[in-house]
């Protein structure tokens, strides 16, 4: 069975997926800050600051699956923040080209993450699907293009098969943003954010992972697929779905925008704002969704936390 190499493995989409692999009989690495190739999930090293990395973990690996990155939602997005969110994806992912290419090696295929801000922070009721055009004048967007940019390189300089998974916000029970968002509702508090007229596009953390491992196994994916459940909602109707499946009240008016923006600042534009973004691509790649619907992806995940106990 091959063996994957995962970056960004200790994250939330990393060990689900690791998981998952494993479940299914590859054999999974990562890379890390620190080396333990002795631990479960073997650890091998790297450090882009320095550009510095243990070249056995990319000798003996055959597929790349590419998930690091400094988190989106994670504090402010000060001067600081956003150069960390643009240098963990794009020096990292030339770090593994310029190692590939320097021991003249190459991965069959280089499975990268991406995400629906691509389209850019706004509202409005166009659908967008792989073949839209990306926003202009937007932090998130031009971080999206730059990030794909970095991992079709592959392609361009190596003509290795690439896929992009433009994720959108991931339902899981061990997420924290899913957690903090179910909080509220678990305490009678459940709200929309802001007015709740904006688009959510979300996907359950299992199908994200399958998704993952699709491209993996099927060598007809390449390019860009929007990562995404196909039922469109908007943010009230998903808060709203969330009070049902926990049994508690659900209240409007919303929490008001100017609180999210003092709290959160640019970055508030990721739940203010959201649009309509297709799965259509995915759909006709052969994928089923095992969570189509918001009530079936927050009924298993909040289930599983607990929340429905009085």
């Amino acid at each position: 069975m091959k063996t994957i190499l995962i970056t960004g493995g200790s994250g939330l989409v990393g060990n689900r997926l690791t998981e998952m692999l494993k479940a299914k009989g590859y054999k999974v690495i990562w890379l890390s800050r620190y080396r333990n190739i002795k631990a479960e999930i073997p650890r091998y090293r790297w450090d882009y600051h320095k550009e510095e990395i243990d070249t056995e973990a990319l000798q003996q690996s055959n597929i790349v699956v590419h998930l690091a990155g400094s988190n989106l939602g994670d504090g402010s997005w000060t001067k600081t923040k956003k150069q960390q969110i643009v240098e963990s994806r794009i020096l990292t992912t030339k770090l593994l080209l310029q190692t590939y290419k320097s021991l003249n090696i190459q991965p069959e295929a280089f499975i990268s993450a991406s995400a629906v801000g691509y389209y850019g922070m706004h509202t409005d009721d166009n659908i967008y699907t792989e073949d839209s055009e990306p926003a202009r004048n937007d932090f998130l967007s031009r971080t999206c293009q730059k990030w794909e940019s970095a991992a079709f390189q592959f392609h361009e300089e190596q003509n290795v098969r690439v896929v992009a998974l433009r994720t959108s916000f991931v339902v899981s029970k061990d997420s924290e943003a899913f957690k903090k968002m179910v909080l509220p509702t678990r305490f009678g508090l459940g709200a929309p954010m802001g007015n709740g007229k904006q688009y959510m596009s979300w996907i359950h953390i299992d199908d994200l992972c399958n998704l993952y491992i699709k491209s993996i196994e099927d060598s007809s994916m390449s390019g860009v697929y929007n990562a995404v459940a196909p039922q469109f909602t908007t943010n009230k109707e998903f808060m709203r779905t969330v009070g049902k499946e926990l049994n508690r009240p659900y209240i409007i008016p919303g929490i008001p925008s100017f609180i999210l923006k003092l709290v959160m600042g640019e970055a508030a534009g990721m739940v203010l704002e959201g649009v309509r973004v297709s799965s259509q691509k995915v759909i006709d790649s052969g994928y089923e969704f095992q969570y189509p619907t918001a009530k079936e992806a927050i009924q298993a995940s909040a289930n599983n936390e607990g929340f429905n106990q009085q």
